[in-house]
Formats: C-alpha cells, structure tokens, sequence
C-alpha cells in the first residue's frame, strides 16, 4: 500500500477500521479514514468509499462527450506519443466516432490538441489524480506503451473515473488500438446491458481466455466489484512498480473467484478482437474470413510497433501535420518562457526600485528628524 499520508490524501470519507481486523495486520494501526475490507485476497485490500470531487472541467469534458447510456471513449497519452495517438483519433473519425475524451498526461500534449482544434476532446491530467512519481508520469519523452511504470496511470484515471459522481461508463483504448468497424462501441455497449452484473469487458491476451488484456477495458459506473479490482491494481502496482498495468490487473483478477456466465467480467473473443500476434503474425480474423472490429498493435514496441502498422497499411497519419503542430507548440511555449522571464525582470526592478525609494524616504525622514532635533536644542542652549 502506499504510505499513510498518501492514503489519507487519495481515499476519501471511509468508515473506520475494525479493530479485531487491523490487530492481525502488519498494516500501520491509526488509519482514521479507511475502510479495512475483510476478506482481501493476498493482502488487505483498501478500496475508498469516496473520492475527492472531479475537477469541473474535466467533469465538463466528460459530460460533453458521453453517449446516452453514460458510455465515453477515453485513451491516455502523453507528448511523446502525439504520432500515434493522432493516427488513433484518424481511425475514430472513420469509424464516426466523433465522441471521445484523451487525458493528457502533460501540458504540452494539451496545447498541441488545442491548437490542432481538439479542446473540447482534451482534458489535462490534475495533479491530485496521480498517486506517485508525478514529475516522471508528466515527462514528455517516454511513452506508456513501451514503459512499465508509466502504464499505471491508466489504473488511476480510470479508478476516478468508476468514483465518477456523474455516471460514467469508461470505455478505455490504448492509442494502440486501431478500431476498423464502424459499430465497435455499440457492440460493446450491448454487452454491457444484456447482463446487470457485468462490470467489466475486456480483450483477451491470449486463446486460454484466461490472460484480459488491459488495452481495451469498459469499466460500469459505480461497480462495486470493479472498484476493489482497480484498488488492488493500485495496490499491487504501488508494490511492484517494474510490472506492467496489465499484469497488475491480471493478479488482481487472479485473486477473485470469478464465472464466466453469471460473473462480473466478460471477455470479448479473440477474432473480432485480435491482438497484434493474433493479427499480424497468426492471420487469425482472416483465415476465418472475418474483419474484426478492433486490432490491438502490441506485439511490437517503440518504432517497430510503427513500421509494422505502415507495412500493413494502419498508419494514416499526417506525420507532416503533426510535425507543423510541433513546431507551433514550441514557438508557443518559447515566447510564453520568454515572456515569463520578462515578467519576472520587471517585478525585480519594480521590487528593486520600490526598496531604492524606500530607503531614500527613510533616509530623509531620518535627516529631517535629526534637523527638528537640532533645532529644538539651539534655543535651549541660548
């Protein structure tokens, strides 16, 4: 778990502990606002009753790209991967999704969909949403898909987003999936409504239907199950910060009983929702004759997981449009410095000027009081 002060900050309004439950933990005993849940699979699982209140902008970006049923597409992505995530929005406006929410997961990402026209479909990470190591999970450089760590910011964002005191169905993309059928979304959605109990619909990683594959997950508003699934990924993760958020989610699912049919989470099928081995390397959706709906491009990293989406023909992106994006953001945010330091010039010389004055007031007000003393003492000499 993380540590107290931590917890303390990120769960909100819980009940107090049991103490017969707390006595057989090693857990630090005087946690006054969480709830110790009985029954935690390998650990005592902390899962918030509450969440601080969402940001009213964020809340404004949600609610103004949510389908009717509270369903809204979200990915999260940072500077480092703005190629990909605009040949992901290419495939979402082809497949008329004109619906959908990015979290940035730094500034410059924002202003680079700002100025590209996408403000009212990005929404900048707050602060207060990331558990640790903010400073790293807002570098511009890296890319979540290609690093461990960084993935675990998609376990938070979502986790506020279940918390969400507007109902919100959180359908998340990996700006790695490449979504080819134009009635992906209502398909999922579909499944989300033919069983009450549903919480969860993911992708599979594998032919075991046993591995999800986090790269697609739809999340129901409020799941009480699926809120202690995205605690414990949060704790497992917090603990072991080399693994990957999918393998975090898979321990974390690992650990509950779950049933296919009557359980909470329901795993799409691996032909209409190929990962890259699946696709790329297997040719499974073809040698079945069928054109899935979503194609997952994790079976490379970095520039090869690119390469192979331009020999297949995925990589529709404008490289040069983005690229002109780029050099926009950086002269913005060159003269926004520069104006910054010229700020900060003037307010020292104001700052400077005002002492300087300053003290010539005190200056004369001390020369003039040492001439009203002298004079009062000449006519007592005399």
């Amino acid at each position: 778990m993380n540590d107290q002060a931590q917890q303390q900050h990120h769960f909100q309004n819980t009940s107090n502990a049991n103490t017969s439950f707390v006595a057989a933990c090693d857990c630090p005993t005087t946690l006054p606002n969480i709830s110790f849940v009985r029954h935690g699979e390998k650990s005592p699982i902390f899962v918030p009753e509450d969440l601080s209140v969402m940001q009213q902008d964020v809340l404004d970006k949600l609610n103004l790209n949510k389908q009717s049923d509270g369903t809204v597409i979200i990915t999260v992505a940072g500077y480092g991967m703005r190629h990909e995530l605009y040949n992901w929005i290419h495939y979402m406006q082809t497949a008329k999704e004109k619906k959908y929410v990015i979290f940035c997961t730094d500034a410059k990402l924002y202003l680079h969909l700002i100025v590209a026209g996408h403000e009212e479909r990005a929404a900048l990470v707050p602060e207060d949403w990331y558990i640790n190591d903010a400073e790293l999970f807002t570098n511009t450089h890296l890319s979540m898909l290609d690093d461990a760590r960084l993935s675990h910011v998609k376990t938070w964002v979502l986790q506020r987003l279940v918390y969400s005191e507007t109902p919100i169905n959180a359908l998340m993309l990996d700006v790695n999936q490449i979504m080819v059928h134009r009635r992906t979304r209502e398909y999922i959605q579909t499944l989300l409504h033919i069983r009450g109990d549903t919480q969860i619909i993911a992708t599979q990683d594998g032919l075991d239907q046993h591995t999800v594959n986090t790269g697609l997950l739809l999340i129901r508003s409020h799941g009480h199950l699926a809120k202690r699934v995205l605690a414990n990924t949060i704790q497992i993760q917090e603990k072991q910060p080399a693994l990957k958020q999918q393998e975090a989610f898979n321990q974390a699912l690992d650990q509950m009983e779950l049933h296919v049919k009557t359980g909470m989470t329901v795993l799409l099928d691996i032909i209409h929702f190929p990962n890259g081995v699946n696709y790329f390397v297997q040719n499974l959706p073809g040698s079945k004759g069928i054109k899935p709906y979503i194609i997952h491009a994790n079976h490379k990293i970095g520039q090869e997981r690119v390469d192979a989406l331009k020999e297949h023909g995925f990589w529709k992106v404008n490289e040069d449009f983005v690229d002109g994006i780029s050099r926009q953001v950086e002269d913005i945010l060159q003269r926004t410095h520069q104006l910054e330091l010229q700020l900060e010039q003037e307010t020292e010389t104001e700052a400077g000027t005002e002492a300087e004055a300053e003290a010539e007031a005190e200056a004369e007000a001390e020369a003039e009081a040492e001439a009203e003393a002298g004079a009062a003492e000449q006519p007592a000499n005399q």
